[in-house]
């Protein structure tokens, strides 16, 4: 019997649902062992094991952060997703103590599929707003 390929959609969709129900045990079904995760709030991450410390430091500072995809566009190996980022910084955060504000930005990612898994991600959000809406720029 052949094995099927996952559906490059159907793997950003899980990845999705993966931080958003919090089960990071989950990301080895979905993401590449080599898996390489930038952001403007992160920087570059490499391997899938400094992908899950980094999503539970996250989820540490936004107890309730999620991620919810509006609309997706995915061919055989290059998936885009535009979405919104939400969540309430209830704990530090790269060193910045909790502000108790909550958040609400778009954001643009870009995954890049090979061998069935997710190999990259590149997320794209205004990471000014972002900062704005936790009070932490001054006015």
């Amino acid at each position: 019997m052949a094995e099927t390929t996952p559906d490059p959609k159907g793997l950003a969709e899980e990845y999705a649902a993966i931080w958003n129900e919090q089960e990071f045990s989950r990301l080895s079904d979905v993401v590449a062992d080599s898996f390489t995760f930038t952001s403007p709030t992160s920087g570059t991450i490499e391997g899938r094991e400094n992908l899950e410390a980094y999503a539970r430091e996250t989820l540490e500072a936004f107890p309730d952060f999620e991620i919810t995809v509006h609309e997706m566009l995915a061919g055989e190996d290059l998936v885009m997703a535009e979405g919104t980022l939400s969540g309430t910084h209830e704990g530090e955060f790269d060193g910045i103590p909790p502000t108790h504000e909550t958040f609400e930005v778009r954001d643009m990612a870009r995954f890049v599929v090979e061998g069935g898994k997710l190999q990259e991600e590149r997320a794209f959000f205004d990471r000014h707003e972002l900062f704005e809406q936790l009070g932490l720029l001054e006015e």
